[in-house]
Protein backbone atom coordinates (compact mmCIF):
# COMPACT_ATOMS: atom_id res chain seq x y z
CA UNK A 1 0.00 0.00 0.00
CA UNK A 2 1.17 3.53 -0.16
CA UNK A 3 1.49 3.73 3.62
CA UNK A 4 4.35 0.67 2.70
CA UNK A 5 6.07 2.72 0.19
CA UNK A 6 5.72 6.24 0.45
CA UNK A 7 7.98 7.01 -2.55
CA UNK A 8 9.14 5.70 -5.73
CA UNK A 9 10.99 6.46 -8.97
CA UNK A 10 11.02 4.87 -11.98
CA UNK A 11 13.84 3.86 -14.17
CA UNK A 12 13.77 1.97 -17.28
CA UNK A 13 10.54 0.61 -16.76
CA UNK A 14 11.39 -0.79 -13.25
CA UNK A 15 9.70 0.75 -10.45
CA UNK A 16 11.84 1.22 -7.31
CA UNK A 17 9.33 1.33 -4.10
CA UNK A 18 11.11 3.14 -1.00
CA UNK A 19 10.22 2.98 2.28
CA UNK A 20 9.76 5.62 5.18
CA UNK A 21 13.41 6.78 6.03
CA UNK A 22 14.61 6.00 2.84
CA UNK A 23 16.55 9.13 1.55
CA UNK A 24 15.13 10.92 -2.15
CA UNK A 25 18.42 11.20 -3.11
CA UNK A 26 19.39 7.65 -2.11
CA UNK A 27 16.27 6.35 -3.72
CA UNK A 28 17.25 8.56 -7.00
CA UNK A 29 20.73 7.21 -6.84
CA UNK A 30 19.68 3.61 -6.93
CA UNK A 31 17.62 4.78 -9.86
CA UNK A 32 20.93 6.44 -11.70
CA UNK A 33 22.98 2.89 -11.06
CA UNK A 34 20.63 1.16 -12.64
CA UNK A 35 20.42 3.31 -15.65
CA UNK A 36 24.21 2.88 -15.41
CA UNK A 37 23.77 -0.90 -16.54
CA UNK A 38 20.92 -0.14 -18.75
CA UNK A 39 23.28 2.45 -20.98
CA UNK A 40 23.44 1.55 -25.02
CA UNK A 41 26.77 0.43 -26.13
CA UNK A 42 27.76 -1.23 -29.49
CA UNK A 43 27.71 -4.94 -27.99
CA UNK A 44 23.87 -4.53 -27.52
CA UNK A 45 21.49 -6.39 -29.34
CA UNK A 46 18.22 -3.86 -29.82
CA UNK A 47 15.23 -6.75 -29.61
CA UNK A 48 16.66 -8.81 -26.36
CA UNK A 49 17.27 -5.54 -24.65
CA UNK A 50 13.34 -4.14 -25.95
CA UNK A 51 12.04 -7.88 -24.98
CA UNK A 52 13.60 -7.39 -21.67
CA UNK A 53 12.42 -3.33 -21.29
CA UNK A 54 8.64 -4.77 -22.42
CA UNK A 55 8.68 -8.03 -19.52
CA UNK A 56 9.69 -5.19 -16.76
CA UNK A 57 6.58 -2.84 -17.87
CA UNK A 58 4.13 -5.75 -18.59
CA UNK A 59 5.09 -8.17 -15.74
CA UNK A 60 5.38 -4.94 -13.20
CA UNK A 61 8.74 -5.93 -12.21
CA UNK A 62 9.64 -3.83 -9.14
CA UNK A 63 12.81 -3.13 -6.71
CA UNK A 64 12.36 -2.44 -2.98
CA UNK A 65 14.80 -0.29 -0.94
CA UNK A 66 14.26 -0.04 3.06
CA UNK A 67 16.84 0.94 5.67
CA UNK A 68 19.16 -0.91 6.56
CA UNK A 69 18.48 -2.65 10.09
CA UNK A 70 14.84 -2.74 9.86
CA UNK A 71 14.57 -6.34 8.66
CA UNK A 72 16.05 -7.26 12.08
CA UNK A 73 13.16 -6.25 13.74
CA UNK A 74 11.43 -9.40 14.95
CA UNK A 75 7.64 -7.91 13.22
CA UNK A 76 9.36 -6.83 10.07
CA UNK A 77 6.60 -6.50 7.40
CA UNK A 78 8.26 -6.51 3.97
CA UNK A 79 5.20 -4.23 2.80
CA UNK A 80 2.65 -5.11 0.12
CA UNK A 81 3.12 -2.70 -3.20
CA UNK A 82 0.17 -1.28 -4.36
CA UNK A 83 -1.88 -3.13 -7.43
CA UNK A 84 -0.95 -3.85 -10.19
CA UNK A 85 2.18 -4.82 -8.63
CA UNK A 86 2.32 -8.14 -7.50
CA UNK A 87 5.22 -10.73 -6.89
CA UNK A 88 7.52 -9.87 -9.14
CA UNK A 89 10.05 -8.84 -7.03
CA UNK A 90 13.55 -10.65 -5.04
CA UNK A 91 15.18 -8.80 -2.32
CA UNK A 92 15.26 -5.38 -0.87
CA UNK A 93 18.29 -2.83 -1.26
CA UNK A 94 19.42 -1.58 2.61
CA UNK A 95 20.58 1.97 2.54
CA UNK A 96 23.33 2.08 4.96
CA UNK A 97 24.50 4.91 7.27
CA UNK A 98 27.46 4.93 4.97
CA UNK A 99 28.60 4.88 1.61
CA UNK A 100 31.20 3.31 -0.06
CA UNK A 101 32.34 -0.41 -0.71
CA UNK A 102 29.52 -1.92 0.74
CA UNK A 103 26.83 0.17 -0.23
CA UNK A 104 27.99 -0.27 -3.53
CA UNK A 105 27.92 -4.08 -3.46
CA UNK A 106 24.57 -3.72 -1.63
CA UNK A 107 23.13 -2.16 -4.53
CA UNK A 108 24.41 -3.93 -7.52
CA UNK A 109 24.05 -6.89 -6.04
CA UNK A 110 20.19 -6.47 -5.73
CA UNK A 111 19.98 -4.49 -8.95
CA UNK A 112 21.08 -7.99 -10.81
CA UNK A 113 19.23 -10.19 -8.55
CA UNK A 114 16.27 -8.20 -9.86
CA UNK A 115 17.40 -8.47 -13.50
CA UNK A 116 18.38 -11.90 -13.73
CA UNK A 117 15.98 -14.02 -11.44
CA UNK A 118 12.93 -12.01 -12.55
CA UNK A 119 12.83 -10.21 -15.43
CA UNK A 120 15.39 -12.72 -17.87
CA UNK A 121 13.65 -15.45 -15.58
CA UNK A 122 10.04 -14.02 -17.03
CA UNK A 123 11.85 -13.68 -20.33
CA UNK A 124 14.05 -16.65 -21.46
CA UNK A 125 13.36 -20.06 -20.88
CA UNK A 126 17.11 -20.67 -20.47
CA UNK A 127 17.07 -18.82 -17.21
CA UNK A 128 14.34 -20.73 -16.04
CA UNK A 129 16.13 -21.51 -12.60
CA UNK A 130 13.92 -24.30 -12.17
CA UNK A 131 14.88 -26.64 -15.34
CA UNK A 132 17.73 -28.44 -14.57
CA UNK A 133 18.60 -28.54 -17.83
CA UNK A 134 18.46 -24.19 -18.65
CA UNK A 135 21.84 -22.54 -19.52
CA UNK A 136 21.70 -21.07 -16.67
CA UNK A 137 21.62 -24.07 -14.07
CA UNK A 138 24.17 -25.86 -16.88
CA UNK A 139 26.34 -22.64 -16.17
CA UNK A 140 26.31 -22.78 -12.57
CA UNK A 141 26.61 -26.48 -12.61
CA UNK A 142 30.04 -26.16 -14.63
CA UNK A 143 31.01 -23.64 -11.51
CA UNK A 144 29.98 -26.07 -8.63
CA UNK A 145 31.98 -29.03 -10.33
CA UNK A 146 35.40 -26.52 -10.96
CA UNK A 147 35.29 -25.78 -7.22
CA UNK A 148 35.10 -22.18 -8.27
CA UNK A 149 31.15 -21.88 -6.69
CA UNK A 150 30.59 -22.78 -3.29
CA UNK A 151 26.97 -23.61 -2.70
CA UNK A 152 27.33 -25.00 0.81
CA UNK A 153 26.52 -21.79 2.92
CA UNK A 154 22.79 -22.07 1.16
CA UNK A 155 22.81 -26.40 2.41
CA UNK A 156 19.91 -24.96 5.00
CA UNK A 157 17.68 -24.30 2.00
CA UNK A 158 17.60 -27.34 0.40
CA UNK A 159 14.57 -28.44 0.05
CA UNK A 160 12.69 -25.18 0.43
CA UNK A 161 11.02 -24.21 -3.11
CA UNK A 162 13.61 -21.22 -3.23
CA UNK A 163 16.66 -23.31 -3.48
CA UNK A 164 17.13 -22.98 -6.88
CA UNK A 165 16.33 -19.46 -6.91
CA UNK A 166 19.02 -17.99 -4.73
CA UNK A 167 22.00 -20.26 -5.56
CA UNK A 168 21.09 -19.74 -9.50
CA UNK A 169 20.59 -15.63 -8.69
CA UNK A 170 23.86 -15.49 -6.26
CA UNK A 171 25.60 -17.19 -9.23
CA UNK A 172 24.26 -15.06 -11.89
CA UNK A 173 25.56 -12.06 -9.39
CA UNK A 174 28.88 -13.55 -8.86
CA UNK A 175 29.66 -14.41 -12.65
CA UNK A 176 28.38 -10.74 -13.75
CA UNK A 177 30.61 -9.00 -11.42
CA UNK A 178 33.85 -10.90 -12.59
CA UNK A 179 33.01 -9.93 -16.18
CA UNK A 180 32.84 -6.61 -15.26
CA UNK A 181 35.77 -6.61 -12.70
CA UNK A 182 33.49 -5.56 -10.15
CA UNK A 183 34.98 -7.45 -7.16
CA UNK A 184 36.85 -4.95 -5.63
CA UNK A 185 34.78 -1.71 -6.45
CA UNK A 186 31.97 -3.73 -4.67
CA UNK A 187 34.50 -5.19 -2.02
CA UNK A 188 34.05 -8.25 -2.63
CA UNK A 189 37.33 -9.57 -2.91
CA UNK A 190 39.48 -11.14 -0.36
CA UNK A 191 43.49 -11.23 0.26
CA UNK A 192 45.61 -13.42 -1.94
CA UNK A 193 42.23 -14.23 -4.52
CA UNK A 194 40.95 -12.55 -7.19
CA UNK A 195 37.65 -13.57 -5.65
CA UNK A 196 36.21 -14.73 -2.37
CA UNK A 197 35.90 -18.00 -0.26
CA UNK A 198 32.24 -18.30 -2.24
CA UNK A 199 32.81 -17.50 -5.70
CA UNK A 200 36.99 -18.09 -6.39
CA UNK A 201 37.64 -16.00 -9.38
CA UNK A 202 36.75 -12.52 -9.72
CA UNK A 203 38.39 -11.23 -13.20
CA UNK A 204 36.55 -11.49 -16.94
CA UNK A 205 39.89 -13.09 -18.29
CA UNK A 206 39.90 -16.12 -15.34
CA UNK A 207 35.93 -16.60 -16.36
CA UNK A 208 36.63 -16.71 -19.95
CA UNK A 209 39.37 -19.43 -19.70
CA UNK A 210 37.86 -21.17 -16.65
CA UNK A 211 34.05 -21.18 -17.29
CA UNK A 212 33.14 -21.53 -21.07
CA UNK A 213 29.27 -21.86 -20.56
CA UNK A 214 29.05 -19.39 -17.92
CA UNK A 215 31.57 -16.87 -20.29
CA UNK A 216 28.89 -18.18 -23.17
CA UNK A 217 25.56 -17.10 -20.51
CA UNK A 218 27.14 -14.03 -20.34
CA UNK A 219 27.90 -13.57 -23.98
CA UNK A 220 24.60 -14.18 -25.23
CA UNK A 221 22.18 -12.40 -22.84
CA UNK A 222 24.02 -9.87 -20.14
CA UNK A 223 26.44 -8.72 -22.65
CA UNK A 224 23.83 -7.85 -25.11
CA UNK A 225 21.19 -6.34 -22.82
CA UNK A 226 23.18 -4.84 -20.12
CA UNK A 227 26.64 -1.95 -19.99
CA UNK A 228 29.28 -2.02 -17.21
CA UNK A 229 28.45 0.53 -15.41
CA UNK A 230 31.48 3.18 -15.34
CA UNK A 231 32.95 2.91 -11.82
CA UNK A 232 33.82 6.72 -11.23
CA UNK A 233 30.11 7.59 -11.88
CA UNK A 234 29.25 4.48 -9.33
CA UNK A 235 31.83 5.54 -6.55
CA UNK A 236 30.25 9.40 -7.39
CA UNK A 237 26.43 8.35 -6.09
CA UNK A 238 27.82 6.15 -3.04
CA UNK A 239 30.42 8.03 -1.57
Amino acid sequence: SKSDFPNYIDSNNLRIFARQGVSEIFLKNVGLAYGEMMKENSKIDPTLKSNYLSTTKDKYVYQRVGIDGMANNSNFNPGTPPSPYGDNATDYIWQMSSGGEDQIGEVIEHLLHTATAVVLYLSHSQWDYNTSSSELRLAMQEAIDKNIYDVSMYDNLKGEDVYEQIITQEYAYWLILAEWNFFEIAGKKENGISGNEEFKIGTSTEIESQLPLGHKLYMDYIEKIFSIPDENTIKALFP
